[in-house]
């Protein structure tokens, strides 16, 4: 690893030297006889190493010097260290990545160096996902600086946003810093397999339990665990998780003893977990274990700067070897124009469809194809309630007879009506009995 290193001639700084020098890393010293010698040395400097180390005591002028670094020189990391840190309670934390006195600076030397090495690679794994992520709205540009700061910590994450917004693609990015990266959908996994599926099972375990199996919590030992719609877990799940992130310890089903996993949580909705836990479908407690690091995507249709240049990108992903589209004006502005209920998936599908029927590489209006928006129901046609519970029930009793009639068309085949409406069938399945439909009959 290549380090600038900027300091005075001192005992501290021939100690760094020594240290670095049995590691056979490479360091640019930049050294100054005088106190105030720090714009001179940064002037001489055209492409600063990935890591700086600063001797605060050896410049005066170290707010200016550190600023000018990390501007010019934003994916650097910086440690500094100093005698007495107290005299530099003006320096922002944001103009450097570790401070340390210089007794913990020969204590903890290399074991700091690595962790800043950790980070350095995480934040290059970082920048090549985020760049999936395209925008540059106020919106878009506060994410990405959030996430970029929970890649350092190990707190659990939230991620809220609606469906196709690229939840997933925030999950990845958080968990850059780890070689691996286990997907739970919640939404499909039937109620009584979830505790299964997620803690794992012992020999005998359970009727058809033949051999010994371990979870999604276990496999994601050392690494991260993306729980996706985390809004569809049941309750006496929920529970079960909620000690999980408490005593990071697991016991899979008819184990006596329990198991240490060291695992990084990422959990992702599209529903208003608050409202869930109103509505005492959601554990209080559980959501606010899981919100440490809470982060929201804003849908596209609040975000419409950045559809040009999703479009390109788009564009850019799917045109075949040696074609050229673009986007005509035209184009662009009905894209701009739609309300975009799908969010970003539904952008990256109509992109795709007009590569494949445009008549020229030069995209014109008709060649998307946009879904026409559902208008919104009349108030007489929505059923009178006297209260939400009421009002809920209707809906879930509209579910019902939706569902039962899907499946009475497809013969009773729940394979075939998943297949008919897009959804997985061990969801259907899932949704089937929690609405209490008895499939038997319905055939």
């Amino acid at each position: 690893m290549l380090i600038d290193f900027f300091t005075q001639e001192t005992p501290t700084s021939s100690f760094i030297q020594d240290v670095f020098s049995t590691v056979n890393y490479d360091v640019n010293l930049h050294i100054t006889d005088t106190y105030a010698g720090a714009d001179f040395l940064l002037k001489s400097v055209d492409k600063l190493s990935p890591l700086v180390i600063w001797d605060l005591d050896s410049f005066s002028d170290n707010l200016q010097a550190l600023t000018q670094i990390r501007e010019k020189n934003p994916d650097t990391l910086i440690l500094v260290y100093g005698e007495s840190l107290d005299r530099y309670s003006e320096l922002s934390n944001k103009l450097y990545d570790i401070i340390l006195s210089v007794e913990a600076i020969k204590l903890h030397l290399m074991s700091k160096i690595s962790k800043l090495k950790e980070i350095y690679n995480a934040r290059k794994v970082f920048s090549e996902r985020m760049s999936h992520l395209v925008g540059n709205s106020d919106a878009m540009q506060k994410l990405r600086k959030s996430v970029e700061r929970a890649i350092i910590h190990t707190g659990p994450v939230l991620i809220q946003g609606e469906t196709g917004v690229g939840k997933e693609l925030i999950a990845r990015a958080v968990s850059c810093v780890y070689d691996k990266f286990v997907t739970v959908n919640c939404s499909a996994i039937p109620d009584n397999l979830f505790e299964s599926e997620l803690f794992g099972h012992t020999r005998g375990a359970f009727t058809g339990a033949q051999n010994e199996r371990i979870g999604l919590f276990e496999a994601a030992d050392g690494g991260a665990i993306f729980l996706d719609e985390i809004g569809d877990m049941p309750l006496h799940t929920q529970v079960k998780l909620l000690r999980v992130l408490q005593n990071k310890e697991i016991r899979p089903i008819g184990a006596n003893k329990t198991k240490h996993i060291d695992v990084r949580f990422i959990a992702a909705t599209n529903r208003d977990l608050k409202e869930a836990v109103r509505n005492k479908t959601f554990r209080e407690d559980l959501y606010y274990r899981l919100s440490v690091i809470p982060l929201k995507i804003s849908p596209l249709r609040e975000r419409r700067e950045d559809i040009e240049d999703l479009a390109n990108y788009f564009i850019q992903q799917y045109q075949a070897p040696g074609e050229q589209f673009t986007l005509s004006r035209a184009a662009l502005e009905k894209l701009q124009k739609h309300p975009w209920p799908g969010n970003i998936r539904e952008l990256e599908n109509v992109i795709q469809r007009a590569l494949c029927f445009a008549t020229s590489t030069l995209i014109s209006p008709e060649d998307l194809q946009l879904d026409e928006p559902q208008d919104s129901p009349k108030i007489q046609d929505i059923p009178a309630a006297e209260t939400y519970d009421e009002f809920r029930e209707m809906q879930l009793d509209q579910e019902r007879e939706f569902l039962r009639n899907k499946i009475r068309e497809n013969n009773g085949s729940v394979r075939a009506t998943a297949e008919q409406l897009g959804l997985l069938r061990t969801a259907l399945y899932n949704r089937l009995s929690h609405l209490g439909i008895d499939v038997k009959d319905l055939k």
